[in-house]
This record gives structure tokens, C-alpha cells and sequence, in this order.
């Protein structure tokens, strides 16, 4: 996981059977709702939303893992 002020990635290993729709959006889910409750000071500084409404999402099959994470660090 890495990111900046206003985004961040995070490389994860799913199944090709995973719905990744339900996924991010469980994820962005409980990830709100859980830094609501650690840091309620939080919300004063946005406006509605926690997370945007999108995401984007790359699949890799071809690369190792290795790089894949030397290519989120130097993001």
C-alpha cells in the first residue's frame, strides 16, 4: 500500500472468481467507517464522502510481484 494526499494504491492478490466491484466497495465501505470511528475529527474536514464515488483498477498476470511493488513505491 502506498499513496499520496489525495489517492492511494494498493496491490492485492484476489481469485479470478472475485467480484472486485463488491470488493472496493467493501473495502471503501469498512475503511470509512472505521477511520470515522478512530478519528471523528475527520469528518469535520470533508465535505460529504469519504472515498470518491470511482476507483481504477489494473489486473496483471504477466509481471512479478516484485515489480509490481517497486511500481506502487515509486508511484
Amino acid at each position: 500500500m502506498d499513496g499520496g494526499t489525495d489517492h492511494v494504491h494498493i496491490l492485492f492478490r484476489a481469485k479470478p472468481t472475485t467480484d472486485l466491484t463488491k470488493f472496493i466497495n467493501s473495502l471503501k465501505g469498512v475503511t470509512s467507517r472505521r477511520i470515522r470511528s478512530e478519528f471523528p475529527e475527520v469528518t469535520q474536514t470533508l465535505e460529504d464522502a469519504f472515498w470518491q464515488p470511482g476507483y481504477f483498477l489494473a489486473t496483471t498476470g504477466q509481471v512479478s510481484i516484485d515489480v509490481l511493488m517497486d511500481y506502487v513505491d515509486d508511484q
